[in-house]
């Protein structure tokens, strides 16, 4: 309920790639289909956006492995504490550690997300509860193929959490080898399970066949640690944040109580396993937060929040064991004040959810692309602002007037597309295809046939540069050069959509957004500075500075308008 009540009717934009996957079906790589195949008996809800229904997909996702995180944090609290533990305080303290975790921030920012990552933590968690089963109990319910097919699910979501899944399974191999001889319809029937659940990959390979303007312009393995984020917090801030220094103390006194048992050392090496991942995937610098977390780390939470719950049932049950009078009572009170662990999570997760900004991302689509003129053609010359592109189309909120082409990759589908609508583009390609830089005949060329949008490549020809006039984030592209008064009066122009993108990604914290500004104002910066005119160059880094307070580029154009004279050299300063 937690992770619906936070469902947007507009995505943020650090999850871009899940609204490109599973609201448009667009091709993102191969993996992580999974997440489109979960979402789809939602979209056909008659409620909200496409977005929103989306995100229901995720909450309900978090909320079964909620079930699971539960299912495994009570099985190995009574397994610990065996035949003196109350039932109900035992289970009281399971599920109070299991919606702790489930509550936290880094949980519910994916759980209310289109395309989240809670599918890959909820089979890492399905794999747990498989492995908490007695060995004799899996091979009398022929729970064996299952296994199989959620380890295939797992590979063909993402590879960490594949690793993940193995490592929280090979204990239960290891035991289950140990005890029954090799079965070969056994190991049939677990082969045909494991690839049925690599048939998501199949589907993603099927998905770049759709329509290139709904997918993004990357590789088949792309992000194979996770779709991009901005750069981690340090560890200790990570874990300080998202699970806090007495869950911490917590886990390691249950992780010692488990290994004590020689009962629970396989589930506790299957929990280690798990933690094992996340902390692996995070020093890979996988996505870690505020705004996106990998599923690996999620599930990393998960496990650190069940084994703190040993510790905090074995006090509980101290204390109602203790020869004093109203034993049970205390035990009572102490249960309601764990009860506090999951009560603190969700006030936070709420409070980080409230900062964001309310519909964002169509102020930051409505900042850059309503100046655009009619039919425009857009030269996107970074992969991150055409995965902005790609999620504004897949929800509507991009004009379809617009011809966006990627200038980064002219082989690609997309500007195979954009090519056969408008066959202008020709020269354009043939300069970017043979690693030249635009000529001013090409791109002269497409301007007289509809507005050219884009932004100034440093190292582009600097006579080109006062062709370009600001307009919005991007700059357009004339036939003839223009005065620096034009320039000017374009960046006047912008100042109210400035103080809106102030407003939705600087003030409300939303890095996402903010750096995806700063990306377009970056090379509209290094296109003034091209044409030597300082003034408006020192007007233009203003409008960068309050989305990149300190941005290298910036500081070095600082440095050049000081030192050097006459044009500004450029050239090294692009990407």
């Amino acid at each position: 309920m937690s992770a619906a009540a936070g469902v947007a009717t507009v995505a943020s934009a650090s999850h871009d790639a899940g609204v490109v996957r599973v609201v448009g079906l667009g091709w993102t790589g191969i993996f992580r289909v999974l997440d489109a195949i979960v979402a789809a008996p939602f979209m056909l809800l008659p409620i909200g956006t496409h977005a929103l229904r989306a995100g229901l997909a995720s909450a309900v996702i978090a909320g079964f492995a909620g079930t699971l995180a539960f299912a495994v944090a009570r099985a190995l609290v009574f397994a610990v504490l065996p035949n003196t533990l109350s039932p109900k305080l035992g289970s009281s303290v399971a599920l109070a550690t299991a919606l702790a975790a489930v509550l936290a921030p880094a949980w519910q920012v994916e759980a209310s997300a289109p395309g989240g990552a809670v599918t890959g933590a909820f089979l890492i968690m399905a794999v747990l509860a498989l492995g908490a089963m007695p060995v004799r109990q899996l091979v009398q319910d022929a729970r064996i193929p299952v296994m199989a097919l959620v380890l295939g699910l797992a590979a063909s979501y993402e590879p960490l959490v594949f690793v993940a899944a193995l490592g929280a399974l090979a204990p239960s191999f290891v035991e289950l080898a140990r005890q029954r001889r090799p079965d070969q319809d056994l190991a049939v029937r677990a082969g045909i399970a494991f690839a049925l659940g690599l048939i998501p990959l199949g589907l993603g390979v099927l998905f770049s066949l759709r329509d290139p303007d709904m997918g993004l312009v990357v590789k088949p393995f792309a992000f194979p640690l996770g779709e991009g984020a901005l750069p981690n917090a340090s560890l200790p801030s990570f874990v300080g944040a998202e699970i806090g220094t007495v869950l911490l103390v917590a886990a390691v006194a249950g992780g010692v109580l488990t290994a004590l048992n020689p009962r629970t050392r396989s589930l506790l090496a299957s929990l280690l396993g798990v933690v094992v991942t996340g902390l692996l995937a995070f020093l890979l610098r996988a996505p870690a937060g505020p705004s996106h977390v990998v599923a690996p780390i999620l599930s990393a939470i998960v496990a650190v929040h069940v084994l703190a719950g040993v510790a905090l049932a074995t006090v509980v049950h101290r204390i109602a064991r203790a020869r004093v009078p109203f034993a049970q009572a205390s035990a009572a009170m102490a249960v309601v004040l764990v009860l506090v662990l999951p009560a603190r999570a969700a006030d936070e997760a709420s409070a980080r959810r409230e900062a964001r900004a309310f519909r964002g991302e169509a102020a930051w689509n409505e900042a850059v692309w309503g100046p655009a003129p009619p039919a425009a053609v857009v030269l996107v010359s970074e992969p991150d602002t055409l995965r902005r592109v790609a999620a504004a189309r897949a929800t509507g909120q991009m004009r379809s007037d617009l011809l966006v082409v990627p200038s980064f990759d002219v082989r690609s589908r997309r500007a195979d597309r954009a090519l056969s609508e408008e066959p202008k583009l020709a020269p354009l390609y043939r300069d970017l295809a043979l690693g030249m830089m635009p000529e001013e005949l090409s791109l002269a060329q497409v301007s007289a046939a509809r507005p050219l949008l884009a932004s100034f490549g440093a190292r582009w020809d600097r006579k080109l540069a006062r062709h370009f006039v600001p307009l919005g984030l991007l700059s357009r592209f004339e036939s003839e050069p223009r005065a620096a008064a034009d320039r000017r009066r374009g960046l006047d122009d912008f100042g109210p959509s400035k103080e809106r993108l102030v407003r939705v990604s600087v003030t409300k914290r939303d890095p996402e957004l903010a750096g995806a500004t700063a990306v377009l104002l970056r090379e509209r910066a290094l296109g003034v500075a091209a044409c030597g005119e300082r003034d408006v160059l020192s007007h233009a880094l203003d409008d960068l500075r309050p989305f990149a307070p300190d941005d290298a580029t910036a500081t070095t154009l600082v440095r050049r308008i000081v030192t050097n004279k006459g044009a500004i050299d450029v050239s090294d300063l692009g990407p």
